[in-house]
């Protein structure tokens, strides 16, 4: 549409005169008497074409016209004079400035030069709008080849990584997260890039109604202000959502309309593209997976370890590779047939599979034999999963009915990335290393499964006339015997000043004795510590003068005189098991210790299940 034209002149006459025969030939005129109006009303518009006078009070038309090409290089403008202004109009006509008109401007001259003016501005103004459109093209050329791309690798990790990349280079964004619906339903954490802090990422996206509904539209939004301005890509085909992304920390300092409008093209081609990748992934794990116990065959699972080390390697993350061996399964085949030991392998496979998450894996590797790979998980994690393992295969219907006629010898052993290696041959060289540990452990060489920790307590600690605890070079060394009587304090002091040397590492302790004192050791090594402190601390016993503590929790127990009788501390942490177990006694303290995790384990749970505490 054309752009109105712009007369300037503190000539009243002069100004209706042109007004009027350009009107007459369909040209819409915005008249003015002085450059300071003229400039105003610039300003407020662009216009195809300026008249002005060269004479005016103020600045004069020179002035105007230098100002006005300042703003607008290719400005069409026709400079009037009187005839005794012609050496001032030959010099701005030498110099480009404007075309020129002499007063009295004959009605035939001034419509010709603004029919020249205004060609040339469509022209000009034509060519922009190609110019505009061919970069438009080229953009959308751009924009298309990369989902094109994008469709063309069915490779889930791959995808998730580079819709990333591909998306924050659109947008100009030095930070990026995606989150894609897992088998549940639920957005989790993919894959992240740029300047965000790990830590405050959610691993599951909290999706209330809004947010939901937000989603489902299938439009680009912004929220935030300033620098926490963030820009929210949804990911949705057929009415299903697939993906959320969110980019912050733009390049320019704010994202622009075109990024919303690029973002949401690649989006559309990216929902359709993760949906296909899940699909095909869920298609090779049908494939790949065993008829009988439905966990993937090791092939499978060494390919997807491998993806998770190159993952935790780029984002600094761990995960945690469990083993876990039937060790007696050639027996209960011997004994009780294939079918049952068929069962047995079924049955325990079976209440793994109810325990884990979505992202865990398992995969078999024999008929007695398979791993565990559960990302995002430390080492103390790892303890804990296998704990629980150990009580959902006890209760699975199937592996209790084999038990009721042959105990199921189930053993396992984890490792951790990059903490017990940085390859999958290291972790599994690992793994086997901690799982001869627990096969030779007290803990099953006396039986110790099962029994109530009191029971199991005095077993341990036995006595003078108590024969030998059965011991081997390849585990962990447990003593007992007469200990110093200063030995439960000084331990008390050394594992809250080792607590503290690493606040964040997750732990357990359990401090066991008469009475809960304010002056214990580990109440009085454990006031320094930060807000950040992760391990959990237990004190048993009668309440004296402790009710709370901040990096503590006293757990009173009244009326119990086992526990008045003995002192006991458990330690188990990522780096660390002891357990020292002692009783008092005239003139000498009988104690048993050891730093065999497997009993260390053992006696944890087992004063969990006694006293009703928190079992993981």
């Amino acid at each position: 549409m054309p752009q109105p034209i712009l007369v300037v002149d503190d000539d009243r006459f002069f100004r209706e005169v042109v007004t009027d025969i350009l009107s007459k030939k369909g040209y819409r005129v915005v008249a003015v008497d002085t450059a300071t109006r003229a400039l105003e009303a610039y300003a407020r518009g662009p216009f195809d074409l300026v008249i002005t006078d060269l004479v005016m009070p103020g600045v004069d038309g020179l002035q105007l016209v230098a100002a006005l090409r300042e703003h607008q290089p290719d400005q069409e403008i026709i400079l009037v004079s009187t005839r005794k202004d012609v050496n001032a109009s030959m010099t701005a006509l030498k110099a480009g400035v404007a075309d020129y008109l002499v007063k009295p401007v004959e009605e035939g001259d001034l419509v010709l030069a603004v029919e020249r003016c205004l060609e040339r501005a469509l022209l000009r103004r034509e060519r922009a709008r190609l110019l505009t459109e061919n970069l438009d093209l080229a953009r959308y050329q751009t924009i298309h080849n990369r989902c094109l791309e994008i469709l063309s690798n069915p490779d889930l990790e791959w995808l998730q990584e580079r819709l990333l990349a591909e998306l924050s280079s659109l947008c100009d964004a030095q930070s990026a997260a995606l989150w894609v619906v897992d088998d549940r339903g639920h957005l989790a954490l993919r894959a992240y890039r740029g300047l965000l802090d790990k830590e405050r990422l959610p691993e599951k996206l909290k999706t209330d109604e809004v947010l939901a509904a937000r989603i489902r539209e299938g439009k680009a939004w912004l929220s935030g202000e300033g620098r926490t301005r963030m820009l929210h890509v949804p990911m949705v085909t057929a009415g299903e959502t697939i993906a959320l992304a969110q980019l912050s920390d733009p390049l320019a300092g704010e994202f622009k309309p075109d990024h919303l409008r690029d973002a949401q093209i690649l989006a559309d081609f990216a929902a359709i593209g993760l949906r296909n990748g899940r699909k095909i992934l869920g298609l090779q794990r049908l494939g790949l997976r065993d008829r009988d116990t439905a966990a993937y065959n090791l092939s499978y699972f060494t390919d997807y370890a491998s993806k998770e080390i190159y993952k935790a390697r780029r984002y600094g993350r761990t995960f945690s590779l469990l083993t876990f061996s039937i060790d007696n399964l050639p027996n209960i085949r011997l004994r009780l047939g294939a079918a049952d030991a068929r069962r047995a392998t079924r049955g325990i496979i079976r209440a793994l599979s109810k325990i884990i998450r979505d992202s865990d894996v398992i995969a078999k590797a024999s008929e007695q034999e398979f791993y565990m790979l559960l990302p995002e998980t430390d080492f103390f994690g790892a303890l804990m999963f296998a704990r629980r393992a150990d009580a959902a295969v006890r209760e699975e219907p199937e592996v209790r009915e084999i038990e009721e006629r042959l105990p199921v010898a189930l053993v396992g052993g984890a490792a951790t990335f990059p903490k017990d290696g940085e390859d999958f041959d290291e972790l599994v060289h690992k793994c086997r290393r901690r799982m001869e540990e627990r096969r030779v452990s007290l803990q099953r060489r006396l039986v110790l499964d099962g029994l109530p920790f009191w029971d199991e307590v005095e077993l341990l600690l036995g006595s003078a006339q108590s024969p030998r605890l059965p011991t081997d070079d390849r585990a962990e060394p447990s003593r007992r015997g007469k200990v110093s009587s200063a030995l439960f304090e000084e331990l008390q002091t050394e594992v809250a000043r080792e607590l503290l040397r690493d606040p964040t590492s997750r732990g357990l302790l359990y401090v066991g004795g008469p009475e809960i004192r304010a002056d214990l050791p580990v109440a009085t090594g454990l006031d320094a510590a930060p807000p950040e402190f992760a391990p959990r601390v237990y004190v048993l016993g009668r309440r004296h003068d402790l009710d709370s503590h901040p990096a503590l929790t006293p757990v009173f127990l009244e009326g119990d005189e086992r526990l008045a009788r003995h002192e006991f501390l458990l330690w188990l942490s990522e780096h660390s098991a002891y357990a020292l177990i002692q009783r008092p006694g005239r003139g000498a303290t009988w104690g048993f210790h050891t730093s065999d995790p497997a009993v260390v384990d053992g006696l944890i749970a087992r004063l969990q299940s006694e006293y009703d505490l928190q079992p993981w």
